[in-house]
This record gives C-alpha cells, sequence and structure tokens, in this order.
C-alpha cells in the first residue's frame, strides 16, 4: 500500500472542485506547525519537505483552488522552505 489517500477524480477528467482542498490544506498546515515547533525534533528523517512540497503541488495541479486556498499554499510553499533550510542548517552544524 503507497500510504497516499485516493480521491475521487473529477467528472470528464477536469480538475477537482476547491469545496475538497480545505481538509488537505488543513492537514499540511498542521503538519507544517508541528515540525515547526519542534514536534519532529530528534526523530531522524521525520519530515521529508520534498514530499510535502509534491503534495501541495499536486493540490495546485488537480483541483479549481480559489484565491483564498493559493495563498494558504503559497504560505505552506514558504515555511516548508523556511523548514528545509533549518534543516539543512542543523545537519551540516552537527
Amino acid at each position: 500500500m503507497s500510504g497516499t489517500i485516493k480521491q475521487p477524480t473529477a467528472q470528464g477528467g477536469g480538475r477537482r472542485p476547491a469545496s475538497m482542498v480545505d481538509s488537505q490544506l488543513e492537514h499540511l498546515e498542521n503538519m507544517v506547525e508541528y515540525v515547526a515547533r519542534g514536534g519532529a525534533a530528534g526523530v531522524p528523517h521525520a519530515f521529508d519537505h520534498e514530499y510535502w512540497e509534491k503534495r501541495l503541488r499536486a493540490l495546485e495541479e488537480t483541483h479549481e483552488l480559489i484565491a483564498s486556498q493559493r495563498e494558504r499554499i503559497v504560505r505552506l510553499q514558504g515555511r516548508l522552505a523556511v523548514q528545509a533550510q533549518l534543516g539543512l542548517k542543523r545537519r551540516t552544524a552537527a
């Protein structure tokens, strides 16, 4: 099992409605906040930034997002970039 959640595809091969993305964005926001507060500190490979960035890109590519959802994605991408830099600094300092 791949561990990813399968979602129903949009009718006619189009994008999924924006209403289907809010719960996913909330989950991503919670995960980034958890890591930012140090919840995953000391756990090796606890936060795979590339994985979460791919999840964000997938949301952008598969859903008809509204402006506020796009803003949330931009904020999350920024937080992920910061966390990736902090993680890199920690690894090089060790």
